[in-house]
């Protein structure tokens, strides 16, 4: 791993561990830095600002999540249905635990965190449904590039959805991704 990697790496595990114990108004960059154990030049270089760095760590958690769905799908390349299920349930329990999240959903978030995942969420989802598109080529071949290009989609929408705000019933993640796997993966192949 690069130099630039692991400070990166550092920055966002010190946002994480201060956003369990703090809420985001009062998460600094002073703070971030100090715990990361970078300047605080080097966050505003790296983020320009408390904004970019909240973006770039939900871009990094985008990306981390859709990992796991990725290796999720690939473990299932003859079953959709599971790849979907299990992966949609990794998600949804991962996703739960994330402190930037459950500050989103419980309405403890400063405006800013809530436009990166409402009005200003364009090029989240875009990535999001972009990855989600090539795991599920890798992982199904035989799939119609036109469903696993509109199930990438759906699939992001989905997710995002649920970040900011969570399902108003008490299904738990199994449940909710079970239902969602048999709605979704029949259309695949």
């Amino acid at each position: 791993m690069s130099a630039a990697a692991e400070r990166r790496t550092a920055v966002f595990a010190a946002l994480r561990s201060l956003l369990l114990e703090h809420p985001w108004g009062e998460v600094t960059l002073e703070a971030v830095a100090r715990d990361a154990g970078v300047s605080r030049q080097t966050l505003y270089n790296s983020f320009g600002s408390r904004y970019g760095l909240a973006q770039a760590y939900t871009v990094d958690l985008a990306d981390a999540l859709c990992a796991v769905i990725a290796a999720t799908l690939a473990e299932h390349p003859d079953d959709p249905r599971t790849g979907l299920r299990e992966g949609l349930r990794h998600y949804l329990e991962i996703a739960a635990e994330d402190p930037l999240i459950q500050r989103v959903r419980t309405g403890d978030a400063h405006h800013d965190l809530v436009r990166i995942v409402t009005v200003d969420a364009g090029p989240l989802l875009v990535r999001v449904a972009e990855r989600l598109e090539a795991a599920a080529r890798t992982a199904w071949p035989a799939a119609d590039p036109d469903a696993v290009r509109t199930l990438a989609r759906a699939l992001a929408r989905l997710a995002l959805s649920y970040v900011t705000m969570p399902p108003e019933y008490d299904d738990s993640p199994a449940a909710i991704a079970a239902g969602l796997s048999v709605l979704l993966a029949p259309k695949l192949m």
